[in-house]
């Protein structure tokens, strides 16, 4: 489909209806009527247990705690995903399926809003508006950057009041990346369904493709694809269920300091995961995994001595760079002894040390340039003081 078909979409008789609806009576989709008129949901609801999951009010509050957000239970969570006419996030962006997904009833319910002609668009705004209310936090796996600004978008756009703007977002995209972007090819949900949650989709359809969908659909009155659509979206909503529910364990074995039921291979990511979150955790974790862990890590070096400094464990860090010694361990003995000892003769045999051995300590030239730069500068200012 060209361009010039795709905007005439936009162009058609708002009230025109679609010519084939039955697939959607095929898919248990039902008329919803609100004060905007008409429009269509499709409701599936799944036993709790199949997600693997024994009180639907259980806490998720290592999670929160770690992203320093207000503990919440997950039957106060909302979990959402949308389908839109386009892969970007402009403002003619449509959502034209939008999946709510919440606890009720020892039940897991999939309720997804389908906007059947552009028309109708305030009527899928107004009630999804209405289902959110009933909710403290929205999950979603990258939705403060995609589905959280299009979906305010479209509410401004039609002025249909009731988002609530100020609900907190759990976005599960952001500790996946953190935690699995150096391991893992890929941290797309698909991905990581398969490496984390053991799921394997079968004949799931591409995301690239929806949008070629719904535009087929406006224009013909009908997609077989659509259904798969459905399918994929509702998948996209349990997913990030156990994937929070994934998180949250991890991060209560982190916090409780279950260190050695965490796999070895996510510790330098987790130890960076937390030094902005909890850095007595961080420092724990280093020193239980080992300083090997910094080996050849120039910035966790760093951080972990960061770490020690704002704990108020300067001796411990002052041996930590004696026994450890490269070119910022060295810069940091430097500074101590010209700053707080005052023994400037000390302060600058580590620098002309580390001048002389620059290349034994590293094999990064930019970072030797670096270093060399900044001791030349102290080792003069520390001449002028001895002077």
């Amino acid at each position: 489909m060209n361009l010039k078909d795709k905007l005439n979409i936009y162009y058609t008789d708002s009230g025109k209806p679609v010519t084939d609806s039955s697939w959607i009576q095929d898919a248990g989709g039902k008329i919803i009527t609100t004060p905007f008129g008409q429009t269509i949901t499709f409701v599936q609801q799944y036993p709790v247990a199949s997600l693997h999951i024994d009180d639907t009010g259980t806490d998720i509050a290592t999670y929160c705690a770690m992203h320093r957000m207000e503990p919440v239970t997950l039957d106060q969570c909302v979990f959402f995903d949308i389908e839109t006419t386009s892969l970007s996030s402009g403002t003619g962006n449509y959502a034209f399926l939008i999946g709510l997904g919440y606890f009720s009833e020892n039940k897991f319910t999939v309720e997804q809003i389908f906007m059947r002609q552009y028309g109708e668009e305030p009527a899928v705004l107004f009630h999804c508006a209405e289902r959110l209310q009933k909710f403290k936090t929205i999950v979603t796996f990258n939705g403060k950057t995609f589905d959280i600004p299009i979906i305010k978008t479209r509410y401004r756009i039609n002025r249909i009041q009731g988002f609530p703007v100020s609900m907190p977002v759990i976005d599960l995209l952001k500790p996946a990346r953190s935690i699995f972007k150096s391991i893992y090819a890929s941290c797309s949900l698909k991905s990581l369904e398969e490496l984390l949650l053991g799921i394997t989709r079968t004949d799931d359809i591409p995301g690239y493709q929806i949008p070629d969908v719904y535009f087929t659909y406006q224009q013909t009155g009908y997609d077989p694809r659509l259904t798969a659509v459905i399918e994929h979206n509702r998948i996209d909503i349990t997913s990030m269920v156990l994937l929070l529910v994934f998180f949250n364990s991890l991060y209560t074995l982190i916090h409780t300091k279950q260190f050695d039921q965490v796999p070895t291979h996510l510790y330098k990511n987790i130890a960076k995961h937390l030094y902005s979150r909890n850095i007595q955790l961080f420092i724990e974790l280093i020193e239980y995994a080992g300083y090997a862990l910094l080996d050849n890590d120039h910035s966790l070096f760093k951080k972990y001595s960061t770490a020690l400094k704002r704990s108020g464990l300067l001796e411990q860090a002052l041996t930590f760079w004696e026994k450890h010694i490269n070119l910022f361990s060295l810069e940091e003995l430097a500074k101590h002894y010209e700053h707080r000892v005052k023994d400037y003769h000390k302060a600058l045999s580590y620098c002309t040390w580390a001048i002389a051995h620059s290349k034994k300590l590293s094999d990064n030239q930019k970072l030797i340039e670096h270093y060399t730069e900044r001791f030349t500068h102290r080792i003069n200012r520390l001449n002028r003081k001895i002077q």
